[in-house]
This record gives C-alpha cells, sequence and structure tokens, in this order.
C-alpha cells in the first residue's frame, strides 16, 4: 500500500481532475481494465473515492463466498513447523463446509502463551492458555453459594 496514494484518495481538499488523472495514470501503469479505470472516475465524480478500501474490502468477501474460499487465520504462541501447519490445516478442512477451500495464513503472538487461536471465516476457535487461565481465574472469583 502506497501512502501518497492513500492519502490521494482520501483527501477531500484535492482537485478531482487531479485525482483523475492520477488514477489514470495509476492504472495504465499498472494494466488495469478500462472497466476499473472507468468505475474509479464514477467513484471520484460522486465524492464516493474515500470508500474505496470499504468497496474493495467487500468485493473481496463476496468474490470469496462465490468461490468458497474461506481465510482461516491460526495464531500460536510460537511459530509452527511445517508438519504441525499440515495437521492444523488438515483438522480446519474436516470443520469446513464440504467443497470450500481454505486460505490458510498463520502468525504468531507471544501473549496467548501456548496453544492456538484460529479464526475461520466468522467463528473463532480459542484454545490458547491465556484464554484457559482467564477461565479457570473466572472460576475461581466466583463466590461460594
Amino acid at each position: 500500500e502506497s501512502q501518497d496514494f492513500k492519502l490521494l484518495v482520501e483527501t477531500p481538499g484535492i482537485d478531482p481532475e487531479n485525482k483523475v488523472s492520477a488514477l489514470e495514470s495509476v492504472c495504465k501503469k499498472a494494466g488495469s481494465d478500462g472497466a476499473v479505470v472507468n468505475f474509479l472516475k464514477v467513484l471520484v465524480e460522486n465524492k464516493r473515492i474515500h470508500m474505496l478500501q470499504r468497496i474493495i474490502d467487500l468485493f473481496e468477501v463476496f468474490y470469496r463466498a462465490e468461490k468458497g474460499l474461506v481465510p482461516c487465520k491460526v495464531t500460536s504462541s510460537a511459530p509452527l513447523s511445517s508438519k504441525q501447519q499440515a495437521e492444523v490445516k488438515k483438522a480446519m478442512e474436516q470443520r469446513a463446509e464440504k467443497g470450500s477451500t481454505l486460505i490458510m495464513e498463520f502468525g504468531t503472538n507471544p501473549a496467548i502463551l501456548g496453544g492456538l487461536v484460529v479464526k475461520m471465516g466468522e467463528a473463532v476457535f480459542d484454545n490458547s492458555v491465556a484464554t484457559r487461565l482467564e477461565r479457570l481465574q473466572t472460576q475461581l472469583l466466583v463466590p461460594l453459594a
């Protein structure tokens, strides 16, 4: 992501003609389809270009849904080996809907202490040590009746 491009898109004070010429130049260098350029021009003309990132995000959601692609982000306290990643992928494929394809992304966060946190589509499977400790603490702090 280019900060200059983001600034161009989000700054309302820039003349619309300048925005259009800059967008045309960028799209030409990127080899974008004419329909994309026309769409961007319409957004500028209707003062909606600042919504471009949201439009892209929504398009990506709809595209993935149409193609059966499900994002699956796995967070662990330490990097997983290739074998561990394959095991996690296999386990998550069994939970996913038939015919869907998982787009796996692996990351680390030492704050979870151990275990995994998996976000597959809209579902979150939190099996981290930090969450288990929180639950245990909550149970221990409940007053006896």
